[in-house]
């Protein structure tokens, strides 16, 4: 049990960005079921929209990362701790948190921007223009992007460009906003593969008794 316990200390230490921001979403996911009628409202005033784009970018770009769309938490933790843990143990805090706020804005602008075009079109309904956009899901895929840097040379291609597949068809099969973001997030993380400086010596998956911070 003791021993247990000093490999949870030290796998939350190495990442108390991931972990402390998992905890404040457990708070405010609890906040959002206790909220009853007024879910809908509360989502709707932290998300990234483009009413909301239009007038209060800065705030509604920070306020949706702690949010979830959803009424369950714990679908999350897995994701934390398989991804943005071991991204913050190789990359340190600060360049995790640069990948993932890059990933974030580029995800929440395109999408949003092809959410524009698409409503000028007459190929969405205008009301979407105030749909929620909330959630981690940018920056939980930029990061995943910059984390494939980590990956053994031989698999880093095949996995980076099926990836890519993945996430481009399911934007052509399903073009929404948020599939938009996905893919647009995904990019971006890749693109700042360079700041994983030490990848071919930390990979990933693999054992990590260090953390940068």
């Amino acid at each position: 049990m003791t021993r247990a316990l000093r490999v949870v200390g030290r796998t939350v230490a190495g990442a108390p960005a991931t972990f402390m921001w998992l905890a404040v979403l457990a708070v405010t996911t609890r906040i959002q079921r206790s909220a009853g009628r007024a879910r809908s409202q509360l989502l709707r005033n932290q998300s990234t929209n483009l009413n909301h784009l239009s007038h209060e970018p800065t705030r509604v770009l920070a306020a949706s990362l702690f949010w979830l769309d959803g009424r369950q938490w714990w679908p999350y933790v897995p994701p934390f701790a398989a991804v943005l843990a071991p991204a913050e143990r190789r990359l340190g805090t600060w360049r995790w948190l640069v990948v993932g706020t890059a990933a974030h804005v580029a995800g929440t602008y395109l999408g949003q921007g092809y959410l524009r075009r698409s409503i000028r079109a007459e190929q969405a309904p205008p009301r979407l223009a105030d749909a929620h956009d909330v959630g981690v899901s940018y920056f939980l895929l930029g990061v995943a992007g910059t984390l494939t840097a980590y990956l053994p040379r031989r698999q880093r291609a095949r996995v980076r460009a099926a990836a890519v597949a993945v996430l481009t068809a399911n934007a052509v099969a399903r073009p929404t906003f948020t599939e938009v973001g996905h893919l647009s997030a995904f990019v971006t993380g890749l693109t700042l593969s360079p700041l994983a400086v030490d990848r071919d010596s930390h990979p990933y998956p693999g054992r990590q008794d260090y953390a940068r911070h």
